[in-house]
């Protein structure tokens, strides 16, 4: 071996040494050292890089890389390193031992970009991407500065940096030869995505009460002792549902609201920020997981069938939306109130009371206590419902799905008339009443109340009124009788 081959060896020892160290998330691979070095006869003018995408963290102990997820789409990028020359950039001549001085404190400089006196041949740089987890490429013997471009669909929170690789390289003194066939196995830190439930029911079980949905978001790792620079959870209301509360917590310990604390919140976004206190705070959880306890008010009922479904977390600039939808159901009840006249009048003052039917089903008589909703019929007949928006209708509950829609949701009620106008009979409404979702499916209850018998007066049944006819006819016809005579005697006419 001459003493410019030795050289280059040397060189290359240390140049290989912090290459490995460089790529931090990943290794090259050594099993392909067969060949001569650059500047020997017979020496390949070209070779591979080959770069294998994991998704994961670098591999335990124990761990090979069949143990992770391949990653498709990555694209990679790969740029020649060249020196400035009078201004222009020349390619790094490795066949030329004085083309070596200086490699090491460049490879030293990554992930940065070359500087002088090195520079890139951006008009020379390859791009392409991973298939099967894998990306190849045919490279000319130089030095080249390899970057991931673009994640694709992989939701890539931390990337792997920017590094240098050399084709040849070399294990240095006691290697099995140069290695013209490069392979890099980098890993990727992927975010998982956020998951909601749904509480079993809400707070009440009339419209205007609180939904509790729960937020699971899992904190990424990340590479390379990065931290988060920007960290936030964010969840778009139906337009049904408005921001009432919510509480955070990390690995089971709460979180502070506030710009002094560990985040804010925007009720009109929803989005929770991290300050630089929380973030500092979930660079210790990584790995862990976020819980965002949300309570949310239902305002309306629409179509009665509430989807939460827009909602993601952000980590590092990359954005991943979760995909289970949990769901809340809402009908609605209206009752009007009138008498048994014909045609019929509206009847005020009828209270009503209803109550979630027990499994044991509807009582014949009203609970004495825990009525969901209490109304009062108005002039026009209407139960108008307290504590309600809108009162004339009452939102009622019908049911939660944690993860996608419900075929044919429905709920029973029980309602009883508590209160009956006076001179009116009570009806009892036949119970339970089944609430389907939706404002056009709205159970509409009408009940009448009869109007009370009042007492019976003298000669108003029929039997009298024959008889003052019968008296009434004597008495005309006796009186006939006697004018009749009378005019005879007058007029001299004999009596019959």
């Amino acid at each position: 071996m001459n003493s410019k081959s030795r050289a280059m060896r040397r060189i290359a020892a240390g140049v290989g040494a912090v290459a490995l160290a460089l790529v931090g998330v990943g290794t090259f691979s050594t099993a392909a050292f067969a060949d001569v070095g650059p500047d020997q006869p017979g020496a390949p003018a070209e070779g591979t890089l080959t770069i294998n995408k994991y998704a994961g963290a670098p591999l335990g102990e124990g761990e090979t890389l069949e143990d992770r997820d391949t990653l498709d789409g990555v694209e990679f990028t790969v740029t020649p390193v060249g020196r400035l020359d009078n201004g222009d950039c020349v390619a790094i001549d490795l066949t030329d031992a004085a083309d070596w001085d200086g490699l090491g404190d460049l490879f030293a400089s990554a992930p940065a970009a070359p500087t002088a006196p090195f520079c890139l041949l951006t008009a020379d740089a390859v791009s392409d991407v991973t298939a099967g987890g894998t990306v190849d490429f045919t490279l000319d013997v130089g030095v080249y500065f390899a970057q991931e471009t673009d994640p694709g669909e992989n939701h890539i929170v931390s990337k792997v940096p920017d590094f240098y690789v050399s084709i040849p390289t070399s294990e240095g003194d006691g290697g099995e030869g140069w290695n013209y066939d490069v392979v890099a196995d980098p890993k990727n830190q992927i975010m998982n995505e956020p998951t909601k439930t749904i509480a079993e029911m809400p707070d009440g079980l009339t419209i205007g009460s609180g939904v509790t949905w729960t937020l699971t978001v899992p904190v990424p790792t990340l590479n390379n002792e990065e931290t988060f620079t920007t960290a936030s959870v964010s969840d778009v209301l139906d337009p049904r549902l408005s921001y009432a509360s919510s509480s955070l917590t990390l690995d089971g310990a709460p979180l502070s609201e506030g710009p002094g604390g560990d985040y804010t919140v925007d009720p009109n976004g929803v989005t929770w920020t991290f300050t630089a206190a929380g973030r500092a705070k979930l660079d210790a959880a990584m790995g862990k997981s976020l819980s965002i306890e949300l309570v949310t008010t239902v305002d309306e009922v629409g179509d009665g069938s509430i989807p939460n479904d827009e909602y993601s977390s952000t980590f590092n600039g990359t954005t991943v939306p979760g995909e289970q939808i949990p769901y809340t159901y809402w009908g609605q009840l209206s009752i009007s109130k009138h008498d048994d006249s014909k045609p019929a009048k509206p009847l005020a003052g009828a209270e009503f009371q209803v109550f979630a039917e027990p499994q044991a089903g509807c009582p014949a008589t009203a609970p004495a206590t825990g009525a969901v909703a209490t109304g009062t019929s108005n002039g026009s007949g209407t139960v108008v419902w307290e504590d309600v928006d809108p009162n004339t209708v009452l939102g009622l509950w019908v049911a939660n799905s944690p993860n996608g829609p419900l075929a044919d949701p429905s709920k029973d009620y029980c309602v009883y008339e508590t209160v009956v106008p006076a001179g009116h009979t009570a009806t009892a409404v036949s119970n339970p009443v089944t609430i389907t979702p939706g404002e056009d499916g709205v159970f509409e209850l009408d009940v009448v109340n009869k109007k009370k018998d009042g007492p019976d007066l003298p000669l108003t049944g029929a039997a009298g009124t024959l008889a003052m006819t019968i008296g009434g006819l004597a008495i005309i016809a006796a009186g006939a009788g006697a004018i009749l005579v009378a005019r005879r005697r007058q007029t001299g006419d004999p009596a019959d």
